[in-house]
């Protein structure tokens, strides 16, 4: 194969049907995903971690969405803002595989076609995902919670019993030392505050090294203060991973996008406006479908 996929041909030539054809099927390794650089590898080599271009899901003739197309940059942070009923978790849906479209394309990287995978080849793949209420094992020390959430080809048994290589201890040390949660590391899940399982499970999803993690309004339920340390924790993971954050909290949106970070709006299943947050904030439509006056 010579060079790379092109995400924008100026060609009327489809370059993700080049992707797919055999011959490269096979000198990838992984005929049955698509091609990628090396074996487990995304390839971001022309900057994208993810591609979604024209993709509907439709419900009893409900378009939860129309036609969506978006592009988050390999290392970006971008929240996602809108209505109930927008399509950003339906959107998240398709993009884990949970949700088939009825169309469209969704790429991780320029070449992992994430229509033809199934949930857990697209969290193998890299993709993490953080639901809006924290999913932990209470009854499990917090250290533990991290042990079992470790990337290995095992079971959380096996895990439990396995003795910790100081590689995978290093590890988890550092992971408690990112969310903050060092002095809690023997305390039972169970007994955190809400805004400390967040945090942890968070951490869970870094133990298994994403290269995409989705964020479900993470800062639902949370205190004021709790918000904001959330936001020093995603702050902190900036450049470690790329991240899309789903959230209605404008001032928890406020410290994560700053003053030159991109929010996209969604209203009615497609991107209703995109820009710095004090860009999105100025455009009617979201002044009219969202922010209100």
């Amino acid at each position: 194969m010579n060079g790379h996929i092109l995400l924008n041909d100026p060609l009327n030539h489809n370059p993700f049907d080049d992707a797919l054809k055999d011959d490269e099927l096979a000198l990838s390794g992984v005929a049955d995903l698509g091609h990628v650089v090396e074996p487990g590898a995304i390839d971001i080599s022309h900057g994208t971690i993810l591609y979604l271009e024209d993709v509907t899901v439709s419900f009893d003739g409900f378009r939860a969405l129309n036609k969506l197309s978006l592009v988050i940059d390999a290392g970006e942070l971008r929240c996602v803002i809108g209505p109930n009923g927008a399509g950003k978790t339906t959107m998240m849906d398709v993009i884990t595989g949970k949700t088939a479209p009825d169309s469209g394309k969704v790429f991780l990287g320029q070449t992992l076609d994430l229509t033809r995978m199934n949930e857990p080849a697209i969290a193998r793949a890299g993709i993490g995902r953080k639901f809006q209420k924290p999913t932990v094992f209470e009854q499990h020390p917090v250290w533990e919670n991290l042990e079992l959430a470790m990337k290995a080809d095992k079971g959380w048994f096996a895990t439990l019993r396995a003795r910790l290589g100081r590689e995978a201890q290093a590890k988890i040390e550092e992971t408690l030392e990112v969310i903050r949660l060092e002095s809690d590391a023997r305390r039972l899940a169970g007994e955190l505050s809400h805004g400390q399982k967040q945090r942890l499970e968070i951490g869970m999803l870094l133990m298994q090294k994403p290269q995409l993690l989705l964020l479900d309004e993470p800062a639902a339920g949370m205190t004021d203060d709790e918000t904001m340390e959330l936001a020093t924790l995603l702050n902190r993971l900036r450049g470690t991973c790329s991240m899309m954050v789903v959230e209605h909290d404008m001032e928890f949106v406020a410290a994560l996008a700053g003053e030159t970070g991109r929010v996209t709006v969604m209203a009615e299943g497609s991107v209703l406006a995109h820009g710095t947050l004090e860009d999105v904030k100025r455009e009617e439509a979201v002044i009219e479908s969202y922010l209100g006056r």
